[in-house]
């Protein structure tokens, strides 16, 4: 055996042991993890994606993760820790905040959770009620609007966002469906998820919240005006 190969070998070899000790890591904490995991699936919904290692150009298994605030750093930090015992490389850029993780074993457990990209990602399915409110945190922590009027979410997947939908509905949080098509025939239609009315957002704010501070504070702010007026 040439040298090139014998140390080819070596690295397979080494790659191997470090990938069986992760699946066992994720193996031995999956059971005590479930909300972490919902909670990551539904960051990679909104701001994230999964790369494969030979798909495309990708080099490597990638879970990538792109927060526009810092408070929800640590709390995709706390999910790979725990759930992966892994840590995350993170890099600030202008708008935005761009945190990464390799590994192949994490990228095969996430997939084994759901799909994700802008037209297909959903929501795991069989959630228990504590993973349904991390899921839905952490989708709105992305995608979610306060207005003094309503919380409102768009995609410009249908059928994800009706998902989002249902699982509001199965915590008895109402809310509205709507499309828009763009005037730019080149743009996909766009549906909308309103929650308005001011009972559904006060139960959204008790029993869901955001992660985000600056929504968090904003979604209070706009309920405790509207109370004083009432």
């Amino acid at each position: 055996m040439n040298l090139n190969k014998r140390n080819k070998n070596n690295v397979i070899s080494r790659w191997k042991k470090i990938h069986e000790e992760e699946e066992k890591y994720i193996k031995e904490n999956k059971k005590k993890t479930k909300h972490l995991r919902a909670r990551l699936c539904g960051f990679l919904a909104g701001d994230g994606n999964v790369l494969v290692a030979g798909k495309g150009k990708n080099k490597h298994n990638t879970v990538r993760f792109f927060p526009d605030h810092s408070s929800l750093i640590k709390s995709f930090e706390e999910i790979i820790s725990k759930t992966y015992n892994k840590s995350v490389k993170i890099k600030k850029k202008k708008n935005h905040y761009f945190l990464t993780v390799d590994s192949k074993p994490i990228v095969k457990d996430v997939l084994s959770l759901a799909k994700f990209g802008t037209y297909d990602w959903n929501i795991p399915k069989n959630l228990a009620n504590l993973e349904k409110i991390e899921w839905l945190r952490a989708f709105f922590d992305c995608e979610g609007y306060v207005h003094k009027k309503y919380i409102r979410v768009q995609s410009v997947n249908e059928k994800g966002l009706t998902e989002v939908k249902k699982l509001l509905g199965s915590i008895r949080i109402n809310s509205k469906f709507y499309s828009h098509i763009p005037k730019n025939k080149k743009h996909s239609e766009v549906f909308i998820l309103n929650i308005g009315r001011k009972e559904d957002r006060e139960r959204y704010l008790e029993l869901v919240g955001f992660n985000h501070t600056i929504k968090l504070k904003k979604l209070q702010n706009q309920l405790e005006k509207n109370a004083v007026i009432a």
